[in-house]
């Protein structure tokens, strides 16, 4: 402007995108259950970080089937049935499918971790188990199916092997069954 010349522009770094920004949970969302007591279960669920008491959950299943000739894309499903109350003050049972989240399930010093970016199919789907010191845990690799099932009176957790092996993980002796 008036005669000078302009200096050359500095190119500018991008805008640092917002940390609280970044946090949010997205997608699906995450569905957590820890386990707390044992005999007889006790178990908080939260969705999206919103708390449903137990008493209105029926029961929590999880199913995950590696692919086969019959089904390509494997079986990957998570249900919540739980009791609604209507605005006539009626209960009725509501199933509601959660996939894709991610659904952490934490109790008996055990941890299971299962993501899964679409409904009824193994792409983009992981499990993983536990919780290392440094805050990794054990990807799974060459296992045939995992079921879970959580309600009332009961936690079970299944996992099978390509080679049939069926481990518990969450073992009924611990349980006091």
């Amino acid at each position: 402007m008036f005669g000078r010349k302009t200096p050359p522009s500095q190119p500018q770094s991008p805008p640092r995108v917002r940390a609280a920004d970044v946090a949010k949970i997205q997608g699906g969302g995450l569905v957590q259950v820890v386990v707390t007591h044992l005999s007889p279960p006790e178990f908080y669920l939260f969705l999206n970080d919103v708390f449903v008491p137990q008493i209105e959950v029926d029961s929590l299943s999880l199913s995950v089937e590696a692919p086969t000739r019959d089904n390509l894309g494997g079986v990957v499903r998570a249900t919540l049935a739980r009791y609604v109350t209507d605005v006539s003050g009626r209960r009725s049972l509501q199933r509601n499918e959660l996939f894709p989240c991610t659904l952490e399930i934490v109790g008996l010093g055990r941890r299971i971790s299962v993501t899964a970016t679409q409904f009824d199919s193994v792409e983009g789907m992981w499990i993983s188990l536990g919780l290392r010191s440094d805050g990794t845990s054990a990807d799974i690799q060459g296992a045939q199916a995992l079921r879970v099932l959580i309600g009332e009176g009961f936690v079970d957790a299944k996992l099978t092997w390509t080679d049939g092996e069926v481990e518990d993980l969450f073992p009924t002796m611990e349980l006091g069954f």
